[in-house]
């Protein structure tokens, strides 16, 4: 607070200049208020600002990101072209030239049917990985013939076909097939889906847990399909990338493609993959099958928001 002369009642020289000296103060007062108010709200629109550019940021970081991923799968694209022809042809002259050896041989080639059957499998891991690359650039060149299904039946059969992952694992299966409806959709692309679902939650128990397998009715729409494990979960910061292709957490097996292929094989049929987890206790995967095998994409949205 600035000492003020006060009222002063003399009238000459003297107390107007005592008069003048409070109006100045007084100005002087209010105009130091303007300033602050101007300065509180320059503060104000550079914080405004600053979180906008911020924001503005995260877009062009989320846009780059993009641009790379569609860079990638242009680039898988122009190479599996040409690199998954180049593959299968010498794939097919080595199948072709072991079956030929097994029927020369015959009861002599007891002695490395061992081997022969790992060659077996190698030739098909090589098949099958092609098969997947081409899946991500030309999906509807590998569309299945698709049918009414009973998903909980297939789901069942898909437990049988990574039988052999239980084995040694001190996992326990629960089943809990529900589902009365029925959807339309290829079974070997629902069994592809089902068997990387249920191969990932193997892999997220490395030390034992509990895989649970469920399917329930979606009232008016189809069947929804659970895949859940007790595992080790998924941190917030990947599940927003868990979907896209090339993104893996398993850093030394894996190429990132299973779960964004399965989720293109869902959605080609009007569905969707939504993934629920907390550290430390496991993680559910959900698969939406609409029963008609069509996109109705506002239903579906509103339903799984």
């Amino acid at each position: 607070m600035v000492a003020r002369v006060g009222p002063v009642r003399s009238e000459d020289e003297l107390g107007q200049l005592a008069g003048q000296f409070d109006q100045l103060l007084s100005d002087l007062q209010q105009r130091n208020a303007q300033l602050r108010d101007w300065a509180d709200s320059l503060d104000r629109k550079v914080a405004e600002r600053t979180r906008e550019l911020e924001d503005a940021n995260a877009v062009l970081r989320a846009t780059r990101l993009q641009l790379i991923t569609s860079e990638k799968l242009a680039l898988a694209g122009q190479l599996t072209a040409g690199v998954a022809h180049e593959i299968n042809n010498p794939i097919a002259v080595i199948q072709g030239n072991l079956d030929v050896a097994r029927d020369i041989l015959g009861p002599a080639a007891e002695p490395v049917r061992h081997e022969l059957r790992l060659i077996d499998e190698q030739v098909w891991r090589i098949y099958l990985l092609t098969n997947r690359l081409l899946q991500v650039v030309r999906p509807e060149a590998y569309a299945g013939n698709t049918e009414r299904l009973d998903v909980g039946e297939v789901a069942a059969g898909c437990v049988d076909l990574v039988r052999h992952m239980l084995k040694d694992a001190a996992i326990q299966v629960e089943l809990a097939l529900t589902a009365t409806r029925r959807v339309r959709i290829s079974r070997s692309e629902l069994q592809q889906v089902i068997v990387n679902l249920l191969t990932n939650a193997i892999h997220a128990m490395p030390d034992g847990g509990t895989l649970t397998l469920a399917t329930r009715d979606w009232d008016g729409h189809g069947v929804t399909l659970h895949v859940r494990d007790t595992g080790r979960g998924i941190r917030p910061v990947d599940l927003p990338h868990l979907l896209n292709p090339f993104f893996t957490t398993k850093k030394q097996m894996g190429t990132g493609l299973g779960l964004s292929i399965s989720y293109a094989l869902v959605e080609r049929y009007g569905g969707r993959i939504t993934v629920e987890s907390t550290v430390g206790q496991g993680a559910e995967f959900i698969v939406w099958l609409r029963q008609d095998g069509a996109a109705a994409e506002a239903e579906l949205d509103d339903r799984v928001s």
